[in-house]
């Protein structure tokens, strides 16, 4: 192949310089595939056995490939700062080579140049030589070339002459410098290009320090763009925090402070270098804590803000220096319904029922169901009367659930099982220090808990008379004063309230305020006991042991026809409560087998009698005791008399005056 190169130049002599060094090493290496037999720089030399192994012709005339106009703008503004950041330096040696003769050029790393600048004249032969922006330089396709090599290198080189593979470019010199981004990383070449006239040794140092000033403009672009990028994200994260945040110096002077804090206490931005406590005017023990680094957490505090008093939950933290001096502190500001969320959360104060979850489909249950829908969809209060066991928390967390407070807490309070001493403090809450073994902090009451949602009262008749006037004063006023406190405080709360006594008749016996039965009692609601729905137990039934089975996880088993009758039979006075426990017992008894009467308690088989009815009047357990017989037996008025012990006639009478229409069998 040199060969015939040889030939067809006519010579084996380029058009070197006479006085090129490299001329007869180019000619051994690049033309005859000798060894140099002289002395090569060894990056030099690998690149041209490099060229003559992938077969370049040293002779070529073919331009480089270059870009497609599109494609160049694409790469131009992927290298938009690298092009700005050098296009200064470039002035500044073109300015420097001006006349000379010389070219400037930005590459970038995989060899596409980006820029040329040079005089009018080196450009238009430059241009002439297909060297111009989109143009590639790399080894492959330009053969042995300054930019390319660099590129290869990764430092400062200068090729003079015959160094080039290519006779075309044996003309130049050329010097390239590495330019490092600030992650270290090779991202372009500048290069200074002229005639080869000598070794123009002052070019190489040019482009090395032009590369390094470039180098040095990036890293410095970077650590501003990840200064700002930091400090746009320290100020996106602080003030997206909910909770106010304002840093203080140790003068009390407000140093920085969040959207939040500026919102919370009703400052503009030109607070900040004022003392916190000439603005805002918190309490004094705030002002201590800060001043004597105490120790302040979950403080509740006042202020006195231009758009009046506001409290909030505060906490101080100091501010240390590497010494570590204390140099000031953090303030955090949270909201009272903010820490009142998070201990409904731990608290457990929310409704997990709705009423879909009340299953019956008896006459009596659906009307209040209904009704109970209607009165859900109202701010009014409730008053559920039932029987213990028959689900009036149930229902109360069923009506939250319906309305619009359902996301809001649900806060339940068995007003019977709470202290008589104890249950002022349980509703209303406590201030610091207002009786002997009060919490540090004081504590938050019950209605404060349930604001914006639903407290639910229930066993509201174990209220004690003297705390029944507190709480009417609440239900009119909508406010609350906790123990100790001279301070009142707004509540909106809808309360449900739940007896299983007849309240009215507690009205008469003076054990209930008759003001207050009237304030609960806006709509009320009755949940028949289970003895008074007893077409809805086989319904129950399936539902708990459903339950029970997926909780054990066990398959659900068969209930014998014997058990289904007891349970008809039997009076509830427990009701549904009554009924999981005795379902939940057999479930365990049977181990996954049919359910079958030796299963249940022996309760279950017992006749009725009036003393298991000593909770309602003598009228009535008598009627519902006649009642229950009834259904026992199936209507069959013989046989119920004679398990009554009364004859026919009376049992007649006693149909007839309790307006019930005898079933025919």
């Amino acid at each position: 192949m040199e060969q015939a190169t040889i030939e067809k130049t006519g010579s084996t002599s380029p058009d070197f310089s006479p006085l090129d060094p490299l001329k007869t090493a180019w000619e051994n290496v690049v033309l005859k595939g000798l060894p140099p037999g002289q002395e090569i720089r060894e990056e030099v030399l690998r690149s041209w056995i490099r060229c003559k192994e992938i077969r370049i012709d040293p002779f070529s005339e073919n331009p480089p490939p270059a870009l497609s106009s599109s494609k160049l703008r694409s790469l131009t503004r992927r290298y938009r700062e690298l092009i700005e950041v050098s296009r200064p330096v470039i002035e500044m040696i073109q300015l420097s080579v001006k006349e000379t003769g010389f070219i400037i050029t930005l590459t970038e790393k995989h060899g596409h140049v980006l820029v040329v600048s040079g005089d009018s004249d080196v450009l238009e032969m430059a241009e002439r030589n297909f060297y111009q922006p989109g143009c590639l330089r790399t080894i492959e396709v330009a053969g042995t070339n300054a930019i390319g090599l660099c590129l290869i290198e990764g430092k400062p080189i200068q090729l003079t002459g015959a160094e080039h593979y290519k006779v075309r470019h044996h003309p130049w010199t050329c010097s390239s410098a590495p330019i490092y981004d600030a992650n270290s990383q090779l991202i372009g070449v500048i290069t200074l290009s002229g005639r080869s006239t000598g070794q123009h040794r002052h070019t190489l140092a040019l482009v090395t320090e032009a590369a390094d000033a470039i180098g040095s403009q990036l890293r410095e672009r970077a650590l501003i763009e990840e200064k700002n990028q930091l400090n746009s994200m320290l100020t996106s994260i602080f003030n997206s925090i909910s909770d106010g945040v304002i840093a203080l110096n140790n003068n009390l002077c407000i140093t920085h402070m969040n959207s939040a804090a500026s919102e919370m206490l009703g400052l503009e931005g030109n607070a900040l270098g004022s003392r916190l406590d000439k603005v805002v005017h918190p309490e004094a023990k705030l002002v201590q804590a800060i001043k004597k680094k105490n120790d302040l957490s979950g403080a509740e505090i006042s202020f006195d803000c231009p758009s009046g008093q506001r409290t909030y939950i505060c906490r101080v933290d100091p501010i240390r220096n590497s010494s570590p001096n204390e140099i000031g502190a953090i303030l955090t500001l949270a909201e009272k319904r903010h820490m009142i969320n998070i201990a409904k959360r731990i608290g457990g104060n929310y409704a997990k029922y709705e009423f879909r979850d009340i299953k019956g489909k008896s006459r009596r249950l659906l009307g209040q169901i209904k009704l109970a829908k209607i009165a859900a969809k109202t701010n009014s209060r409730v008053l559920i009367i039932g029987e213990s066991g028959t689900g009036k928390e149930l229902f109360a967390q069923a009506i939250h659930c319906y309305s619009a407070r359902r996301n809001e807490p649900f806060v339940a309070i068995s007003c019977a099982t709470i202290p008589r001493d104890l249950i002022e403090s349980e509703l209303f809450g406590y201030k610091e220090g207002a009786f002997t073994g009060a919490r540090r902090g004081g504590m938050v009451g019950k209605f404060e808990l349930a604001n914006k949602g639903t407290l639910f009262l229930d066993e509201i008749d174990g209220l004690p008379l003297e705390l029944q006037s507190k709480l009417l004063r609440v239900l009119q006023q909508n406010e609350i004063m906790r123990l100790g406190d001279t301070q009142t405080i707004p509540v909106d709360v809808r309360v449900i309230a739940a007896s299983n006594k007849d309240l009215l008749t507690e009205v008469e016996k003076a054990n209930f305020r008759e003001d207050l039965y009237y304030r609960l009692n806006v709509v009320e609601i009755h949940i028949p006991p289970l003895r008074e729905r007893i077409e809805d137990l086989e319904l129950l039934m399936d539902h708990i042991l459903e339950r029970q089975c997926h909780l054990m996880k066990i398959k659900k088993p068969r209930v014998s026809g014997e058990v289904l009758d007891i349970l008809r039979n039997y009076s509830w006075p427990g009701n549904v409560r009554e009924l999981e426990n005795c379902v939940e017992r057999a479930l365990l008894l049977s181990q996954g087998n049919t359910i079958r009467k030796a299963h249940l308690p022996a309760r279950l088989f017992k006749k009725p009698h009036a003393d298991l009815l000593e909770t309602i009047s003598l009228q009535k357990g008598l009627q519902e005791m006649i009642l229950s017989t009834l259904e026992r037996c199936d209507w069959n008025v013989s046989q119920a008399a004679r398990e009554l012990r009364i004859s026919r006639s009376t049992l007649y009478r006693k149909l007839r005056q309790y307006k019930v229409i005898t079933r025919r069998r």
